[in-house]
């Protein structure tokens, strides 16, 4: 791991862990919208987060609602990389009985602690959900197993090394495997040093692909691109779903 990922890994790191304790207002360094009125303006069913203590929601800052498009899938097994305080997680098992199983993977265990708390008040969907501490960039090195879905909401672009991370994740896909991420491409061009910034990283802009680069990366790792839908623009990324599978 070279200076700059380790340098990246540890920022991040820092602002997760004082996610866990600050209790409102914008995430710093970045200033990342998070809470109640996000989950809302995203689609989040408001009758389930109204049932969820809000400090909770507080330390949750997805980049979008997959619910439905997890629903669509129609996966028995997902494992969330970066999944926070596990709130996509908490909500699958509410929302899909047909799930078998759910894995959480972050590397703040604050974070990981507050998903634990609400499970514990809700025990139909923590007797399925299991949570852990780990760097989703050593993914090969934790032995979890094999998935029918990989969710990514908002953490695939704080992935330094994205070619190297992509061949660890197909190996862990089931057959019919599907990796489903939320995140930004570029659809012009950053500022001139802005990807070398590291809290441009933390806004995930700074390690923003673009789409040559994702297709390139994406049969580099044995994946094929199934679509690509964009939810927002904001020159010059866009906001996307993006949809892999084994080839």
């Amino acid at each position: 791991m070279d200076d700059f990922s380790t340098r990246l890994n540890q920022t991040r790191q820092q602002m997760y862990d004082r996610l866990a304790t600050c209790e409102a207002g914008q995430l710093r360094p970045a200033a990342i919208e998070r809470g109640l009125d996000l989950l809302i303006k995203l689609g989040y069913p408001e009758k389930l987060l109204q049932a969820l203590p809000p400090e909770s929601l507080e330390r949750t800052f997805p980049l979008a609602n997959p619910l439905t498009k997890i629903a669509e899938l129609n996966p028995e097994t997902i494992i969330d990389l970066g999944c926070g305080t596990a709130l996509d997680l908490f909500c699958c098992a509410k929302l899909l009985p047909q799930l078998k199983s759910l894995t959480g993977v972050d590397a703040s265990q604050g974070l990981l602690d507050t998903g634990r708390k609400r499970l514990e008040k809700f025990s139909s969907s923590s007797a399925r959900t299991t949570l852990f501490a780990a760097d989703i960039n050593q993914l090969e090195s934790l032995n979890l197993g094999y998935f029918d879905l990989i969710l990514m909401n908002g953490s695939f672009n704080l992935i330094y090394d994205k070619a190297y991370f992509l061949q660890q994740a197909s190996r862990t896909l089931t057959g019919k495997g599907r990796i489903l991420i939320y995140d930004f491409l570029l659809v012009g061009d950053l500022p001139p040093g802005f990807s070398e910034e590291i809290d441009n990283w933390l806004w995930n802009i700074g390690g923003a692909l673009d789409m040559n680069r994702l297709t390139e990366i994406t049969d580099h790792a044995g994946l094929q691109l199934i679509s690509v839908k964009e939810l927002e623009c904001i020159d010059p990324v866009a906001r996307c779903e993006i949809l892999l599978t084994n080839n």
